[in-house]
């Protein structure tokens, strides 16, 4: 999943599976956190957390696995 399909999955109201939970705590800038809230204000059926949690993980997808080169 890249980051420009998510507002599509968002606006289609998909949700990907939960397979379960790790959690963290970060700190994000004010501005991040005010992008953040504008996010869910455009898509309110999504919390912040999942909003952060599909952006982390279209994030990562996108980067190579650790070890090869892409």
């Amino acid at each position: 999943m890249k980051i420009a399909d998510l507002p599509k999955q968002w606006e289609a109201g998909e949700r990907k599976p939960d397979d379960g939970k790790h959690e963290y705590e970060v700190n994000v800038t004010l501005e991040d956190a005010a992008r953040l809230r504008a996010l869910a204000e455009l898509y309110p059926d999504y919390s912040e957390e999942e909003l952060l949690r599909d952006l982390l993980n279209a994030a990562l997808s996108d980067l190579p696995e650790p070890g090869r080169q892409k």
